[in-house]
C-alpha cells in the first residue's frame, strides 16, 4: 500500500531495503537536509558542498536507523545530517585558522547577539553585548574587529558546540599577543598578501601592528600619533575591505564555475542560484508545474507567494550584486522562521523571493501575510539608519481557485504584487 508518511516509509524501508523507496525518502526529506545545510552558510563553504554532505548524513541515517529504539527517524536523521556537515567542516578547515579560545568567544558573542536581537527586535549595540557578557566594551570591539579577518559565521548565526553548552573563556586572551601571528600555508599567505596590497598604506600598517606584531589599539595610537578612535575606525574599515576583497574574488570564481556548469548542463547548477545558495527560478517554476499537476489529481489546493524588494537600485549601486545576494539569502532565512516545513523558498528574478506552499489550501493569504509581516519588520531593523530604505511588496495566488495551471499561478501572484506596488507609489507620492 502506498503512503506519503515519511516515518511509515522508513519503517517499510528498514524491512525491504528497496532502492526506489530509499530514493523516495531522500527526495521527501530534501527540504530538511537543505535547511540544515543553510545553517552553515556562514562557514564560507559552497551551499552545494554542504548539501551534498547533508545527503550523505541522511543516507547513513537510513542505513543505521533502528525503529525499535523508539526515536522518530526525522529526529535521528537530523542529528546525523548535522554531524556529517560538522565533520566535513572540521576536516576542511578555514582559510585562516583561528585559535580555539577565539572560536569559543565568538560563539558566545553570537549566542548573546541572537538572544538580544530576539528580545529587542533589533540588532544589539556593542555596549549591550558587553554588559550581558560581563566584558568591557573595548574587549568586545576588539573581538568583533578581529573576527573580520577570519572566515567565521555572521553575527546573526547561532553556533553551538557539540554538547550545546558554552565553555569558559579567558578575557586576557582577547588582546592579540605578539607570538600569536598567523601561520599560513604558502598558497593561502600569498592570497592574503595580495588582498592586503589593495589596501591603503595606512590601513596596511595598522593591520600589521595589530594582527602580526601584537600591539593593542592604544599602543598603535601612541606609536602613530593618532587617536584610539581613529585606530579603531581604521581597523574596522580595513578588515571589512579585506574580507570584501577576498569574498568578491571567491564569488567571481563561483560565478565563472556556475556559468561553466550551466554550459555543461549540470543538474545542480540548474536548481541552485549561485549568488544566494537558494533554489533557482527555473527550479521553482518546475516545482510549481509538478505541484499543480499533482493537485489536479488529488484535489489539494496549493499556494504561491512572491516577495519583492522595492527601491533597491541605490543599494545595488552602492554595495554591489554580491551584497544583494547575501541580503536575499538572509531574507530567505527570516522567512523560513515563519513558514511551514513543507514550503519551498527560491530566488525569483533579481529582487524577489518566491515561496511555493503545497497543501496550503485556503490558508495561503494567512501564510503570505505572516511572512510579509516578518520580513517587513526585519527590513526596518536592517535599514533603520538608511535614508532610502527598501520596501517589501507581496503578492500571492492559489491553485485551482485563481489559476488553471502553473503559469497562471505566477501571473496571478505577480498581478497582486504589481497592484500593491502601485498603491505603495501612490502613498509615497
Amino acid at each position: 500500500m502506498k503512503t506519503t508518511n515519511t516515518e511509515e516509509m522508513v519503517q517499510i524501508y528498514t524491512q525491504t531495503r528497496e532502492v526506489d523507496l530509499r530514493d523516495a525518502i531522500v527526495l521527501q526529506l530534501a527540504g530538511l537536509v537543505e535547511s540544515i545545510a543553510r545553517r552553515f552558510l556562514g562557514s564560507g563553504e559552497p551551499f552545494e558542498d554542504l548539501a551534498q554532505e547533508g545527503y550523505l548524513g541522511l543516507l547513513n541515517a537510513l542505513d543505521l536507523y533502528n525503529p525499535d529504539k523508539g526515536v522518530k527517524f526525522t529526529t535521528y536523521a537530523t542529528h546525523l545530517v548535522i554531524g556529517q556537515i560538522k565533520h566535513y567542516l572540521r576536516d576542511k578547515g578555514k582559510i585562516i585558522k583561528e585559535p580555539a579560545w577565539l572560536q569559543e568567544l565568538n560563539h558566545k558573542i553570537n549566542r548573546v547577539v541572537h538572544e538580544l536581537t530576539l528580545h529587542h527586535s533589533r540588532p544589539p549595540t556593542t555596549e549591550e553585548v558587553a554588559r550581558l557578557l560581563g566584558m568591557s566594551t573595548r574587549a568586545v570591539e576588539d573581538v568583533l574587529t578581529t573576527r573580520e579577518i577570519f572566515k567565521v559565521s555572521s553575527l546573526d548565526a547561532v553556533v553551538e558546540d557539540d554538547e550545546g553548552e558554552w565553555g569558559g573563556y579567558d578575557l586576557d586572551k582577547v588582546q592579540p599577543e605578539g607570538e600569536s601571528a598567523f601561520h599560513l600555508p604558502i598558497e593561502e599567505r600569498m592570497v592574503l598578501e595580495k588582498a592586503v596590497m589593495q589596501l591603503k598604506d595606512l590601513e596596511q600598517r595598522v593591520l600589521q601592528l595589530f594582527f602580526y606584531e601584537g600591539y593593542n589599539q592604544t599602543e598603535i595610537a601612541h606609536q602613530m600619533s593618532i587617536s584610539c578612535n581613529y585606530v579603531s575606525h581604521i581597523l574596522r574599515n580595513a578588515t571589512q575591505k579585506l574580507r570584501r576583497i577576498l569574498t568578491e574574488e571567491e564569488w567571481r570564481d563561483q560565478q565563472k564555475q556556475q556559468w561553466q556548469a550551466l554550459q555543461r548542463g549540470d543538474f545542480e547548477a540548474q536548481i541552485i542560484d549561485a549568488q544566494t545558495g537558494l533554489y533557482s527560478q527555473a527550479y521553482l517554476r518546475a516545482r510549481v508545474e509538478e505541484e499543480t499537476q499533482r493537485s489536479s489529481r488529488t484535489g489539494d489546493k496549493i499556494g504561491l507567494a512572491l516577495f519583492e524588494l522595492h527601491g533597491m537600485n541605490h543599494f545595488v549601486k552602492t554595495f554591489g550584486e554580491l551584497t544583494l545576494g547575501e541580503l536575499l539569502a538572509q531574507m530567505a532565512g527570516e522567512a523560513r522562521g515563519v513558514m511551514r516545513k513543507a514550503d519551498i523558498v527560491a530566488r525569483y528574478g533579481t529582487y524577489m523571493l518566491g515561496i511555493l506552499m503545497p497543501y496550503s489550501g485556503d490558508h495561503t493569504p494567512e501564510i503570505a501575510e505572516r511572512v510579509s509581516t516578518q520580513l517587513s519588520g526585519w527590513l526596518q531593523g536592517m535599514f533603520a539608519q538608511s535614508a532610502e530604505p527598501p520596501a517589501l511588496l507581496a503578492g500571492w495566488s492559489t491553485y485551482p481557485n485563481e489559476a488553471s495551471n502553473g503559469e497562471e499561478l505566477f501571473k496571478s501572484a505577480l498581478q497582486r504584487l504589481r497592484i500593491e506596488g502601485a498603491q505603495y507609489r501612490q502613498r509615497a507620492a
